[in-house]
């Protein structure tokens, strides 16, 4: 293997075997080898007609899906070069990027709130369907092994962004490299993929590295801890590509939770019985924990930053094997590795086969062929960033033992220097400050005061009130005389900026620091959640206050409110639900909820065991001796456009017209019988678990436990909760099951049809299902939605439309065209 094009040939010999899954948190998508490979030479015919030729840029700003993966090959086999952008960037670096570059294409999201005005632009979520039509590209491309095939930009601390230059050689010889050292991985491992794609460490770990053993990657669509588990829960996970605050995240999660079951000092004896005995001994003696990972779980791989040894030791001591590495961008990215046989604590192992290391003073620099070539014309970076001898300077201090095993002690840029000519990591002082009591996070910096660096902490605190000069104090203790830290500030937002892996921007913290300083105070920010805020709602950015109320003042929507729980999601990595903002909430709660990442919690009242064959049974035996023989001594039940459900491809969403409480046996009693078994109905949540008392209470929930049963219904929230049944949904789908939906949200009083909801267009554009239109007639006259005695007897007619498809459309555009297809029914 000399290119990546020679990678991308071995996709279509593996067929049907899954390359890569969605979690969309509604419904997952799994895409074969075989389909990865058409589908990403048809994404080569489509930039083609876009005019983009070999050698092209293509900027790629979008999170982690299969689409991504489509378009990254789709470039490479057009011969063009990747940019890749890290999508939690904001818009000004994605402008700058595009810049440097000449882009002659934009790749975006549409789940990101500000994109790129540019005219060639596409959409990554639209290519599913931009690609139907397109052939794919007959050309075979043959790159050299020294040409491009992407940039990755640095994060541009101090001034524009770097592009960082990747050749075909690099990256393979990169794959080649950790294959050798780590050579485990079979094509029946999956990799759970958390960290951003246009980060050069889960690109190599976890893209190319299963790809290339013919594994599967797992992408979740936010990385809310709730997604995360439930992957786990439901995907067969060997490998989690993690960062040290990830590792660090879990391990709180793990904490929490025994705390709140008083098991703490149990693990603590668990551990100390589990410290001598062999690792297989420890999973057992951990299964609960090991449990929750799934059965093949086989490796954390950890990188981006120094794993603190107690997080290491922690997952150790519960029989986890961690994987610590290390490498930069500019390597491709990957440099040492621990192996599967060995684990240090504090160590990122051995170098890999073929790169070769040393210390120059303290500094590592390396050579091998995953070195890059340079910066993106930006000679004078390139000259700087390399040894009179060609070595690469990594700017990492570092040791090296007697083993050849290697020690990151820090960034030499981020390295301070006291007046005493003392060298402080702050990575050592952080690892202090974090363990006591009070202190959520902290960033250690050095402050320049003209006397040499002091040595600075910002706090995050927590809820507990502790006082920042004890937390020094404690800290201190624990520190060399010569480490002191002698000054500290409050963060007063929600966290600290950080980048995708999850890393503190000490640069940004530290002119922060110094703005606060000189005003006084300690700095503030450009607002995010104020910016996010008035996107979503379309207010002025001057005239949200910390006292707005979201709904009243702001003017946020139903829809809006959806919305903005999508971006939370995505920004923040919140477990967050839509019942959680209602009209009462403030701006001021929002943030609440985002610095203490309170986690929704709604009891839901579904069911999904009544899709089972057992109760689907009791549903035909219901039928059969009770609803049918009952509905029929009402009703003479006429059917039109039956053939247009007679064979159906797939599941869809039945939707109809709303006069009375015979629609839904009328319209199921009207579909075909291995239609009606496999479908399930959505009825209005608050008339089951209203404010209702006495025997109506009483009445209503026993007609929630008949209607699960007999009637396979299932609760549709109008107030909150939307984004809990519209998940439901997608489970019913993913089983190939059908959706039955009254979009009106309520009876017809006069036999008018309603607007429909704009609830449907998201349902719809989430399931990515067909909508079949169905219109009823004669059920008001049977029994009439105030009616209270005995069902009149008369006609129905239940008429099905053609099943309608939609691709481009917003949800706006889906309901009205549905509300038309229903009503357009003869």
């Amino acid at each position: 293997m000399r290119t990546l094009v020679d990678l991308f040939h071995s996709f279509a010999p593996r067929g049907d075997k899954t390359a890569l899954v969605n979690r969309t948190g509604v419904r997952r998508f799994a895409v074969s080898y075989g389909e990865l490979s058409v589908l990403s030479l048809k994404m080569a015919a489509l930039l083609a007609r876009h005019g983009v030729e070999p050698g092209d840029r293509v900027l790629l700003w979008g999170p982690n899906s299969s689409w991504w993966g489509v378009a990254y090959w789709g470039i490479i086999m057009r011969g063009a070069i990747a940019v890749p952008v890290d999508f939690m960037s904001d818009r000004g670096r994605a402008e700058s990027i595009l810049k440097l570059t000449q882009a002659k294409v934009v790749l975006q999201s549409r789940f990101k709130p500000e994109r790129l005005q540019v005219e060639n632009s596409l959409l990554l979520e639209d290519l599913k369907y931009l690609l139907e039509e397109v052939a794919p590209y007959p050309d075979v491309v043959h790159p050299a092994p020294d040409d491009i095939a992407q940039l990755i930009y640095t994060s541009g601390t101090t001034g524009n962004p770097k592009g960082v230059i990747l050749t075909h050689k690099n990256l393979v010889a990169n794959i080649l490299q950790i294959n050798r050292q780590v050579p485990i991985i079979t094509p029946e491992f999956s990799f759970l993929s958390l960290l951003p794609l246009s980060h050069m460490f889960e690109q190599m770990g976890g893209f190319f590295t299963p790809l290339y053993r013919g594994g599967a990657v797992i992408y979740p669509r936010t990385l809310k801890p709730s997604a995360i588990m439930e992957a786990l829960g439901e995907e067969d996970v060997y490998v989690i590509m993690s960062v040290p605050r990830l590792m660090q995240l879990l391990k709180t999660t793990i904490e929490r939770e025994l705390a709140e079951k008083h098991l703490t000092g149990v693990f603590a004896a668990l551990a100390r019985i589990g410290a001598g005995l062999s690792k297989p001994a420890r999973k057992k003696l951990f299964f609960p924990v090991q449990r929750k990972f799934g059965a093949h779980f086989t490796v954390f791989v950890s990188g981006g930053a120094p794993l603190d040894p107690d997080v290491f030791r922690f997952w150790d001591s519960m029989g986890f094997t961690v994987l610590e590495g290390y490498g930069l961008s500019e390597c491709s990215p990957v440099l040492c590795v621990n192996t599967i046989d060995k684990q240090v604590a504090g160590s990122v192992g051995p170098p890999l086969p073929g790169v070769e290391l040393r210390l120059d003073g303290k500094e590592v620099v390396v050579r091998g062929d995953n070195v890059f070539p340079g910066y993106y014309q930006n000679e004078a970076a390139t000259r700087d960033a390399f040894t009179a001898d060609g070595w690469f300077k990594t700017g990492d201090l570092g040791e090296i033992g007697p083993d050849g095993w290697l020690t990151i002690k820090g960034r030499e840029k981020e390295l301070i220097v006291t007046g005493g000519g003392v060298n402080v990591y702050p990575d050592e002082l952080e690892a202090v400050l974090n363990k006591v009591p009070g202190v959520k996070e902290s960033c250690v910096i050095g402050l320049d005061r003209g006397a040499g660096e002091e040595v600075h902490a910002v706090l995050l605190l927590d809820d507990s009130g502790a006082k920042p000069d004890e937390i020094l104090a404690r800290a201190n203790a624990q520190l060399d005389t010569m480490h002191q830290i002698t000054g500290c500030t409050i963060w007063r937002e929600p966290e600290f900026p950080k980048t995708t892996t999850l890393k503190i921007k000490k640069f940004q913290v530290k002119e922060q620091v110094k703005q606060g300083a000189a005003a006084g105070g300690a700095g503030t920010t450009q607002d995010h959640l104020v910016n996010l805020l008035a996107k979503v709602t379309g207010a002025d950015p001057a005239e949200i206050k910390e006292e707005s109320l979201l709904v009243a003042d702001l003017g946020l929507t139903s829809i809006g409110r959806l919305e903005l729980v999508n971006y939370l999601e995505q920004e923040f990595r919140l477990d967050i639900e839509d019942s959680q903002i209602g009209p009462q909430t403030r701006v001021a709660e929002v943030r609440r909820i985002i610095a203490r990442r309170e986690k929704g919690h709604r009891r839901g009242h579904y069911r999904f065991w009544t899709n089972s064959a057992p109760v689907r049974a009791l549903r035909m035996l219901g039928d059969a001796l009770l609803n049918y023989p009952l509905y029929r001594l009402f009703v003479k039940l006429e059917v039109r456009g039956r053939e247009n459900v007679e064979h159906l491809d797939g599941p869809v969403i039945f939707i109809g017209n709303h006069l009375g409480y015979f629609d839904q046996p009328s319209l199921m009693f009207a579909l075909p019988r291995e239609v009606r078994y496999r479908t399930a109905t959505a009825a209005w949540e608050e008339f089951f678990f209203g404010d209702y008392h006495g025997l109506d209470r009483f009445l209503r929930l026993a007609a929630y436990q008949y209607g699960t049963l007999f009637l396979n219904l299932f609760p549709l929230p109008q107030t909150s909760g939307f984004s809990t049944a519209v998940k439901y949904m997608g489970k019913l789908t993913d089983r190939g099951l059908n959706t039955l939906i009254f979009p009106e949200g309520g009876h017809s009083h006069d036999g008018a049809m309603q607007d429909f909801q704009l609830g449907l267009g998201i349902i719809a554009k989430e399931l990515e299902i067909p909508i079949v239109p169905v219109k009823i007639v004669g059920t008001d006259k049977i029994l009439p939605p105030k009616h209270t005695g005995l069902p009149n007897r008369g006609t129905v007619t239940v008429s099905f439309g053609k099943p309608l498809r939609f691709r481009f459309e917003e949800p706006a555009e889906i309901v009205a065209r549905a509300q038309a297809a229903v009503a357009e029914i003869q």
